[in-house]
């Protein structure tokens, strides 16, 4: 009769196992995204994600920030937040997977509370720009040569 008990007891505690962990939580995955680690493995246009730029200027210096460059992700840190003049806010990442890369965007408020939103990315190691820009009132990321932007 001991022993019956016994075996009764560990059925329960196996049951009660296995009813618990199969009760878990879905675990919430985000779209996978390829980690950008030079700009030339970019395409030449990207799409962007307007509603990650725009949350950047809710963003605090030294935090994490991950850009989507259409399937690519631009990882970095927020370095620098400047009002440069009334209604034009400037973000300045520096990126962790690109060596040497830098992202700059500026929110432009306009006088009738609409935004624009201009940057680029660029990088010293690499012969092209990503520039932002706008279409049919969607932005894109898009590549340029470096020497309209940097001078010798």
């Amino acid at each position: 009769m001991k022993n019956q008990q016994a075996v009764g007891l560990l059925v329960a505690c196996l049951f009660a196992f296995q009813s618990l962990s199969a009760q878990q939580q879905p675990i919430t995955q985000r779209p996978f995204l390829n980690k950008a680690t030079s700009l030339n493995q970019l395409p030449l246009k990207l799409e962007c994600n307007l509603s990650l730029l725009k949350k950047l200027s809710s963003s605090r210096v030294s935090e994490k920030v991950d850009l989507a460059l259409g399937n690519f992700e631009f990882a970095g840190e927020l370095v620098e937040k400047v009002k440069q003049a009334a209604g034009v806010e400037t973000m300045n990442i520096r990126s962790t997977t690109m060596p040497g890369a830098f992202c700059t965007v500026s929110v432009i408020t306009q006088p009738d509370n609409s935004q624009k939103l201009v940057g680029r990315i660029i990088n010293p190691h690499a012969d092209e720009v990503l520039v932002l820009t706008e279409e049919n009132n969607r932005y894109y990321w898009i590549k340029k040569p470096k020497a309209h932007f940097l001078v010798e």
